[in-house]
Formats: structure tokens, sequence, C-alpha cells
């Protein structure tokens, strides 16, 4: 071979590097340059033996949408898989929270009963999950209440959470903060969450996969759902680490759905192997950054590592995470 043969041969060799690990380049700058910008709001520890005493976070198991969330359910199907999951969590000693979104509730209420007679709390999702960003503010908060009446007949009592649908909390800042008063004034606290993530995705790519009898897909997006939560625990973990200077607890979103039903062991393994310790939702929430101040302002559903002050830069985690899965799976 040529000297300039070599020559064009090793070119070729660089250019086709450069093509393959460009992508990957472009994911260790933005992690270099948004941990830097992280660092720089690094907010020393509330409490330093607190800190020191903790080594291993807690977090909370949160499910949206209960009763049931996907289509295509019979009534007879979704008491056995609500059977299925909290049997799972029931054996792990897991002391969940369902936030329920109470169109979907039966003459009886029997999957919500289920739940009361499995030991878990229920809590309020609204009636029929509307957008606080786009509905007019009395009708959302007249949504509220009616889940409030709702889930109230069926525990016997008061509720005491509420999460927001789609974690939209006011794009507005006087909306924003007359909402939360309203709540807390009917005695709500927020069921904030910090491991926000794209698992209702992978939940309707796995009913498709499922309905369609294609046994190799479900696994495989078995597999990605229990992988895609374990990246969103640890890249929560370490947002919140780095914001707050040291490991704090954590809320864990999911919905009631079928592949939580049958896979919800699966994620409480890796979590665990992780050195999260599973917790109820009013320990977790008794860490004290749930106690800061709400920081943001805008459209977004916003992990509560993000919200709490000081403000964090925006991350586009979430959104990398979503458009990489929607490439992968067919789940509409």
């Amino acid at each position: 071979m040529t000297t300039d043969a070599r020559t064009a041969e090793g070119r070729g060799r660089v250019s086709r590097l450069l093509a393959i690990g460009w992508p990957y380049l472009g994911i260790v700058l933005y992690t270099v340059a948004y941990s830097a910008i992280v660092m720089s709001q690094v907010v020393l520890p509330e409490d330093l033996n607190e800190a020191a005493a903790k080594p291993s976070p807690r977090v909370a198991i949160t499910l949206d949408d209960l009763p049931w969330n996907g289509p295509g359910y019979s009534d007879s199907e979704i008491a056995g898989l609500t059977d299925t999951l909290l049997t799972t969590l029931n054996a792990r000693g897991v002391p969940a929270t369902g936030l329920v979104t109470c169109r979907g509730i039966r003459d009886g209420a029997p999957f919500l009963r289920k739940w009361l007679d499995a030991g878990m709390e229920l809590g309020n999702h609204s009636f029929s999950h509307q957008d606080l960003n786009s509905a007019p503010v009395d009708e959302w908060l007249a949504d509220v209440r009616r889940c409030d009446e709702a889930v109230r007949e069926v525990v016997g009592g008061p509720v005491r959470w509420f999460r927001y649908p789609m974690l939209h909390q006011g794009d507005d800042r006087a909306v924003r903060d007359s909402v939360a008063r309203t709540l807390q004034r009917w005695g709500y606290a927020n069921a904030h969450v910090t491991i926000d993530n794209s698992e209702w995705l992978l939940a309707r790519a796995y009913d498709i996969a499922m309905r369609e009898s294609d046994e190799a897909e479900a696994a495989t997006i078995v597999e990605a759902y229990v992988g895609h939560l374990r990246e969103a625990a640890d890249h929560f973990r370490v947002a919140g680490r780095h914001k707050f200077g040291r490991e704090v607890d954590h809320v864990l979103l999911l919905h009631a759905n079928a592949i939580a039903a049958r896979h919800i062991g699966d994620v409480l393994d890796v979590l665990e192997a992780d050195g999260f310790t599973i917790a109820s939702l009013e320990d977790v929430l008794s860490d004290p950054i749930f106690s800061r101040v709400d920081e943001y302002v805008g459209p977004t559903g916003f992990s509560w590592i993000y919200r709490a002050a000081p403000l964090s830069p925006d991350d586009p985690w979430d959104d990398i995470a979503e458009e990489a899965l929607t490439a992968r799976f067919r789940w509409r």
C-alpha cells in the first residue's frame, strides 16, 4: 500500500470514528456542562449530622390514575391485575400510595377497596385529569373538589394527598399560588414527585404488544421499562445530591397499569440493589427539601428536584429519554 493510500485510509478511519462517536461525545459534553452548572448551585445540607447519618436515600412508591390506567381491559382483568400488584407490594412490605382519578371509579369502588384492604393509602388526582395550564381555575378546583368528595366516601374520612395532573402546577404565579393556598386550606399536602419518567409510554407499548400476543416484543419492553426507571432513579438521585449537597429522599411516579402490576417486583429489585430504601410517602416528604420554596412558574411538569429553591437549570434528560423511547417503541 502506498503512503498516499495509507493516508487516505487513515483519514477514512478517523471520519468513521467521528461519525460513530459524535453522538456519544455530545452526551459527554452535555453531562459535563450540566454537572458544572448544577455544582455551581450546590447548597450545604440542612443538617450535616443528618447527611452523615443517612447514606441510603429513601424512596416512596406512588401510582397515579387509580383505579386503572390503560384502555381495553375488562373489569375482571383489572381486578386480577390489581390483586397481582397489591400482592407483590404487600409481600415486599411496600407502603404504596395510590392517587385516584375519580372518573374511573366503578359503582361501589371495588378496585379502590382492594387498595384499602391491602393497607395502602389513597389520594386525590382530580376527577377528570384536567390541565391547570389550560382549564379555568374555578372549573379546575371544582373538578378537584368533586374527586375529594368521591375519595372521602370510599376511605370514610379526610384525604391528605393531592397530586397535580401532569404535574402542572400553574403557568402563572398568581394561579399557582392561589391554587396551592386553596388546596392547603382543604387539608391537602402536595404529593411531590422527584423521580419523573416516561413509564406511561412504555406501558402503552406493552399493552399493544400483549394485545397482539407479541411475547418477544413485550419482553423487550419490560426490559426497557425496568432499565428506564433505574436510569431515572439514578439521574435524579445524582441531581439531588449535587443540588442539595447530600443524599435526599425521593418519590417515584408510576401508574396503575398492567406492566406495573406484573413487573413492579423487578423495579423494586433494582431500586434496592442501587441502595434505595423503600418508605412511605409521609416519611419521604419529611425530608427538608420538600419544605423549600417552589421557585418554578411555567408550563412544564417538573421534578421537585428542579422546582425546589434554588431553581435548577432546565435539564433535558427527561426529553432525551422520552424521544429515545418514542423512536424505539410503537406506543400509539
